[in-house]
């Protein structure tokens, strides 16, 4: 028959793992959801900034400038993410996949701030 303390060992050291088990996992759910997020958020920026260019030929020419200037002033704001090298790369992320649907993920089901987002027109 098992002894009080090894009773109380045993129960001790399975509340433990299953703690370490739990906090571990939620981690690991917190970093997808923040990439999910942050990928929907970079896709987004893309298409705001092909919108913009494509708004009218005189913008379209105008598009090395928006980036230019939306780098200094996102920087000012963020201080890192938004170089201009960024903002190409976002650009082009959204090109690449614009006609692909952005699946519902459950980070985005907690993020419902994303959901207004896709209306967006620039004028």
């Amino acid at each position: 028959m098992e002894s009080l303390s090894e009773r109380t060992s045993t129960g001790y050291q399975q509340i433990h793992d299953g703690i370490i088990h739990l906090v571990d996992s939620a981690r690991t759910e917190t970093v997808r959801s923040v990439n999910a997020l942050m990928t929907a958020t970079y896709w987004e920026i893309g298409r705001r900034i092909v919108e913009f260019e494509q708004g009218g030929e005189a913008r379209a020419a105008y598009g090395a400038q928006l980036i230019k200037r939306l780098s200094k002033d996102l920087s000012l704001r963020y201080k890192r993410g938004f170089s201009a090298k960024n903002l190409r790369q976002m650009r082009l992320f959204y090109l690449f996949f614009q006609h692909v649907e952005i699946r519902q993920t459950v980070s985005g089901e907690l993020t419902p701030a994303l959901v207004h987002l896709r209306p967006f027109t620039f004028r």
